[in-house]
This record gives structure tokens, sequence and C-alpha cells, in this order.
């Protein structure tokens, strides 16, 4: 199976420094995939050129979009499902997250599943911001399943590299 790991932050300075705390909790989710005998790719919003405005890829002429966008589009119609990691931002899920994931149209995601994990460097673990996500995920076609991931602490329970 094909699963892309979402990463949900963009900030590349955060507390706990010096590693990027949301870098590790995707290492760790695609270690765990890779463990399972699955193939995890890391989608990195810092990585993706988003084409500056605002403007979803669905809504350019074939072909026109930016190359990121394209190239992201296709990797997620040939995903067989999807892990969404994000910190909590005001009790709800990444403005990062969900600018990349609103670019792309429902039909993208249509009956895949979709995994949440969310993480704090406080003692929730980003559990408000899994409430919502729930919502946004299906909205976008997926099938969020039924149980999450809630990291409390994640600056102490992974070592940067995700172990």
């Amino acid at each position: 199976m094909n699963y892309l790991v979402f990463l949900g932050s963009a900030r590349d300075s955060t507390p706990p420094r010096p590693a990027r705390l949301g870098a590790r909790v995707a290492a760790a989710c695609c270690r765990l995939v890779t463990a399972r005998g699955h193939r995890a790719t890391l989608v990195d919003p810092l990585e993706i050129d988003t084409g500056g405005v605002f403007k979803p890829q669905f809504a350019y002429a074939e072909g026109r979009a930016p190359a990121p966008l394209d190239a992201l589009a296709k990797m997620i119609t040939q995903a067989d499902g999807y892990v969404m990691v994000s910190p909590e931002y005001n009790h709800a899920m990444s403005p990062a997250l969900a600018h990349l994931l609103n670019h792309f149209g429902a039909s993208r995601f249509a009956f895949k599943p979709s995994a949440i994990v969310t993480y704090s460097a406080g003692q929730w673990g980003g559990a408000r911001a899994a409430m919502g996500m729930r919502g946004f995920l299906s909205e976008l076609g997926c099938l969020p399943v039924s149980a999450m991931v809630h990291i409390p602490k994640a600056q102490e329970a992974l070592a940067e590299d995700g172990a």
C-alpha cells in the first residue's frame, strides 16, 4: 500500500529547539508505516510551492497549474490512504495543512482512509485539533479512521529522527 504522510506545520523554527517538532512526528509516522511493509511518502508544506495567492489546483486549465501542485495532485490520486499530522492552533488543525489540502478537490481523496495524528509540546497532544480534522477530512472525501493518535510533549516522546 502507498500512503502519503502530510506534515501539517510550516514552522521551521519552533519550540522546542533545535528540531522542527512536527518533522519528528511525521518521521515517526513514516517509520511505522514502512515497518508494516507499506510505502510512506512525506508531504512537507515547506517543500511545496503552491503558487502564491490561493488558487486551487483544480481551478487551473488542464496542464496550467504550477508543477508542484500537479505533481502532488497525481500523488494524492495514486495513494491508497493518508496520514494527516497536525499541531493544534487555537483548538484547530494547522493553517498550513488546511491551506495545502484545500488546493485539491474531494474526488482525489474519495473513499480512501485517513489517519489523524496530532501533537503538541504541552499536555493535550493536539486532541482538540483532531475533532475538527474529522469533519474537514470527511468533506474532502476521506474516510477518517475512528482511532486517532495524540502525542503530548512530543519533544520528550520522540527523538529528532522520529524514534
